[in-house]
């Protein structure tokens, strides 16, 4: 029989502490059923002579064992001194503490970045950057304005960074004042030296200052400029404090040496001549001067200057230049374009003044360049070509009526059966009809469904007819609803999700159209949304929400126009209008909001990101380039067109553009042309996956043809026409207009293009051959021409080649393999790192370094991003660019990269240890 043995049991270990200068630290420990506890320090056993020994009796008459030592300074000889205490029983047992690690309190006097002398603008915002020095425990941070605390608040004009810079939001004039940065520990308490902040009042700038003379070389290209004076007070640095540039410089023409005797001269110039051009187009006009000594001149004697053409009225007076002719009356045509590497051709067009106009408005010609044929554009005759259009568009309007009768008294017939043979009523999911629906959740929770009604007849044949399909035109049947999230559900929580469903349905503003809809489960582990075949979507983070069950987020497109921001003839949408609810749920970490957009950035746009939380009230949250530290939401573009917003806040969100004053902006259009019995359709609308869908949605609907992928178009924002001409080919050298229109700016400016398409009727021509009659009627070739008069080099052209046959047995061009390859990347969702990587990082990039190269070097290298204040007030900024990084769908392996070129490889070993744990 084995001897007892009885174990001690620890009362009290010793704790880590903090060993700051002469003041000793205490550690003791604390046992029963033992005969002596000793200290071992730094793997050495603290000699007895320095234990303090005393002996207590507990309430049930246990004798405990108290032992203390006392550690100093001096006596600790690495940054991670560690103790722990082992206890002996009488009987041979023995018990080991946990070990408490000592380390030294210390606070350096040197700031590693001391607060600077500021300039600031009443209105804008200013930052006083601090680093603390170093120290153990890292000091706090706090400030003094005059010597007076400042009241720090995250809600409120002013906030403390990650950094522990000072933010001011708004400043105002009784900000101005010297402020301190104070750091403290347990080591001390010390304070940088104030830093003067200056606020000026904001005059802006004055009037430019006319331009300086040209300088250069004489009879060449030099430079003038002009500038401006800031009316702000000067600044500490005597720079201007007004945003902008303060000198402007342009190009001119430097002025030819006059070498020759001042009695050379020239007479006083003639006033100028009328001008010359297309009407209510700019046209040119000249003056001359008369060289008194001809001999001797060698300066200009002829000045010519751009000018508007006066516009034509009914009353043409005979001085007028213009082309007249029995079919009509007519401008002048414009100058011959630069030849199109397409199809070897240049073009110019003309306008019709006065009716009939029955010749053609634009002429196309071969190109007599090396690169192109020489062969001879063969005219055809206008007199024959007239008789052609005209009989065949006639011919094709009768049957087209014929056809167009006889299918709606098909339809009404079909519809009437349809009407026979239901037996229930449609349930409608509106405000005003989904009260009353009843969903029998007992045989299916979960089961709702949108129905395509395929009985609208309704066509887009104007500016202002659109095609629409929404609540109203839908049915809710009981069909498995598809969350992208695969959460695991609780049957408990079927009902209750259900019954959230209904209401958001019933919440959702009139009209809206299902088909852009969808939902998941929402709780503390985050989801991710996606409309399909729209480039949009939503990534909300863990713990992003405080709820204790599953509850249900949506997102929507708003495509009714009722719905979306009142904009002025200047600005235009860039967008699709974005919902994203519902509105009781709130945020308490940022998630990501996804889209495309159109705009060509590197032109001159003023961009502002538009919300609004009762679709009803818009405003402007955000400018960008002008954000602030009071800016509720951040926003960032890529180079694929598309634009990530973190926010907080539920609602809807769109983006509008505006030209900046005296430029002009430019954004992504996209043609597509739809063919059915004979009618060309050709439609407009912003290059965006959830334009095009919509698009392709309703001609599909109305049984039209798909006849080749989309076409990208540049439009500018110029005070232009935008011309459409249509040419039918029948042969490589000849073709017959079918249609020319010319469409103002503002209907493509302002997304009304977005609802509408234009027609064109292509005859149906006769030719003696048979063989070419059945050849032609099953195949031919389509040429159009999409350009704005100012910018011709940008013109679209395109031929199509239009198979009847094919189309009829294909539906058209392939839109399945289309949809899939436009929407291709925004399907494949990223795995997120695991949620003890992202903490991992935080902890590991949060903290500022001395080089830098913590989560505002990581940003800008991994993610491009200039404007860090966003993050710079969030707890953990790296967790927000880590969320953002996740809706980018970016690489782990380029992470990787950038961790290790900025030298954080501690940061990259934790990813790549996952990576290979993973694999």
């Amino acid at each position: 029989m084995q001897p007892f043995v009885e174990q001690p049991q620890f009362l009290l270990e010793p704790k880590s502490s903090l060993l700051f200068e002469n003041l000793p630290v205490k550690l003791e420990c604390k046992a029963i059923r033992t005969r002596q506890i000793f200290f071992n320090c730094d793997n050495k056993w603290v000699p007895e002579h320095e234990h303090i020994k005393s002996i207590e009796t507990n309430d049930k008459g246990n004798v405990i064992i108290i032992t203390t030592i006392q550690l100093k300074s001096e006596q600790i000889e690495s940054n991670t001194y560690k103790c722990f205490c082992q206890a002996w029983s009488a009987t041979g047992g023995t018990l080991k503490s946990r070990t408490a690690t000592i380390e030294l309190a210390y606070l350096d006097k040197i700031f590693e970045w001391e607060p600077l002398r500021t300039d600031s603008i009443i209105n804008k915002s200013a930052e006083l950057r601090c680093r603390p020095p170093s120290g153990n425990p890292y000091p706090k941070v706090t400030w003094l304005k005059d010597n007076q605390p400042v009241e720090i608040n995250r809600n409120g004009r002013f906030i403390l960074s990650n950094e522990n810079s000072l933010l001011i939001a708004q400043v105002k004039k009784s900000d101005a004042g010297n402020y301190t940065c104070i750091a403290t520990n347990i080591a001390g308490t010390y304070s940088s030296e104030p830093a003067e902040l200056i606020v000026h009042d904001d005059h802006g700038w004055s009037e430019w200052q006319a331009f300086s003379e040209c300088k250069g070389i004489p009879c060449s290209i030099g430079r003038q400029r002009r500038i401006r004076t800031c009316l702000n007070p000067p600044t500490i640095t005597n720079k201007p404090s007004c945003d902008g540039d303060q000198i402007q410089e342009r190009e001119c023409s430097v002025p030819c040496e006059n070498d020759f005797s001042t009695d050379v001269d020239f007479s006083e110039w003639s006033s100028w001549s009328n001008c010359i051009g297309i009407p209510c187009r700019i046209g040119k006009q000249q003056r001359i001067r008369t060289c008194l000594k001809q001999s001797l001149c060698h300066d200009e004697q002829i000045q010519e200057q751009d000018c508007l053409v006066p516009c034509l009225n009914k009353n043409l007076s005979s001085t007028t230049s213009i082309e007249t002719s029995l079919n009509g009356i007519y401008s002048n045509w414009t100058n011959w374009s630069a030849c199109r590497t397409s199809d070897c051709t240049s073009i110019r067009t003309r306008k019709c003044l006065e009716e009939p106009c029955l010749d053609y408005l634009i002429e196309s010609r071969s190109c007599q360049e090396d690169l192109c044929s020489s062969t001879n554009n063969t005219q055809v005759s206008t007199s024959a070509l007239n008789v052609i259009i005209y009989s065949s568009t006639c011919f094709g309007a009768l049957m087209f009526l014929l056809l167009s009768i006889l299918f709606v008294i098909i339809y009404c017939r079909h519809r009437q059966r349809i009407t026979r043979k239901k037996v229930r009523s449609t349930c409608i999911p509106s405000k005003t009809t989904c009260s009353s629906c009843r969903i029998e959740k007992n045989e299916y929770p979960f089961y709702y469904s949108i129905q395509q009604d395929t009985t609208s007849t309704r066509s887009c044949t104007s500016h202002n007819n659109s095609i629409s399909l929404t609540n109203s035109d839908l049915g809710i049947e009981k069909e498995k609803l598809h969350f992208l999230n695969e959460s695991s559900l609780k049957l408990l929580n079927q009902n209750h999700l259900n019954t959230i469903y209904e209401k958001i349905l019933q919440s959702l503003p009139e009209n809206i159209d299902l088909r852009y809809f969808t939902v998941s489960i929402l709780n503390n582990t985050g989801c991710y949304l996606e409309i399909p075949h729209t480039g949009v979507s939503l990534t909300i983070p863990e713990d992003a929400v405080l709820l204790d069950q599953d509850h249900l987020i949506y997102l929507a497109l708003l495509t009714i126009k009722n719905h979306m921001p009142i904009l002025n003839n200047k600005q235009t949408r860039l967008s699709p209008v974005i919902l994203i609810g519902p509105s009781n749920i709130t945020l308490v970490k940022p998630a990501v909001l996804s889209f495309q957009h159109s705009a060509i950035l590197e032109s001159s746009w003023k961009l502002n990101l538009m919300f609004t939380d009762d679709i009803i009230h818009w405003k402007s949250i955000l400018t960008y380039g002008q954000e602030n530290i009071s800016t509720p939401v951040y926003l960032q573009f890529n180079n694929q067109q598309q634009a990530f917003v973190l926010f907080e806040t539920m609602g809807a969100y769109t983006l509008i553009g505006e030209s900046i004053i005296n430029n002009h902006a430019s954004k992504y259009l996209q043609m597509a042309c739809f063919y059915n019995q004979s009618t060309l359709r050709i439609r407009f609308f912003d290059k965006t996956l959830d334009a095009f869908e919509r698009c392709l949605n309703e001609e599909l609907k109305m049984k039209n043809f798909l006849c080749d992928q989309p076409k990208d178009f540049i439009l500018y924002d110029y005070q232009d026409h935008i011309c459409i001409n249509v040419d039918l080919e029948l042969s490589t050298i000849s073709r017959l207009n079918v249609g020319y229109k010319e469409i103002p700016l503002i209907s493509f400016w302002t997304n009304y293009i977005n609802q509408s398409c234009f027609i064109f009727i292509i005859p149906n021509l006769q030719i003696d051959n048979d063989d070419r009659i059945n050849n032609f009627l099953d195949q031919f070739a389509i040429h159009i021409d999409v350009y704005q008069p100012t910018i011709l080099e940008n013109a679209l052209h395109t031929r199509l080649i239009i198979n009847t046959h094919q189309l009829q047995h294909n539906s058209g061009w392939n839109t399945i393999s289309l949809r899939h390859r436009q929407s291709s990347k925004s399907s494949e969702k990223m795995s997120r790192l695991p949620k003890i990587i992202r903490q991992k990082l935080c902890e590991i990039l949060d903290p500022p370094t001395s080089l830098g190269n913590d989560w505002r070097m990581f940003a800008s290298n991994l993610l491009g991003i200039t404007y860090l204040q966003y993050f710079a007030t969030k707890t953990s900024p790296t967790e927000h660019l880590l969320t953002l990084w996740d809706a980018r769908q970016e690489s782990l392996v380029n992470m990787i990269n950038v961790l290790n070129q900025i030298g954080r490889s501690d940061a990259a070993c934790i990813i790549i240890t996952h990576m290979n744990i993973k694999h």
